[in-house]
């Protein structure tokens, strides 16, 4: 079986670009705070940043661990 995960929008997919270039090795924790941050500086407003890490969440490009956001390792697309 090839990727099983729900494929993801063109602005979702930019979001988790984003957030792998910031974040560093994978399985890394950082803050819905942090996270925010890092999508405002890529010109995301607050309230769009947290429906797509929220969309993210759910189709399970993200996952979090006691309010700490991490991306899990995905197979090259």
């Amino acid at each position: 079986m090839s990727n099983s995960r729900t494929p993801l929008s063109p602005g979702q997919r930019a979001v988790l670009e984003h957030l792998e270039a910031h974040v560093g090795s994978y399985g890394e924790g950082f803050s819905w705070k942090a996270t925010v941050r890092i999508l405002a500086e890529h010109d995301i407003e607050e309230a769009a940043a947290r429906d797509q890490i929220e969309a993210l969440l759910l189709k399970g490009y993200l996952y979090e661990v006691e309010e700490s956001l991490r991306i899990p390792p995905r197979p090259y697309e």
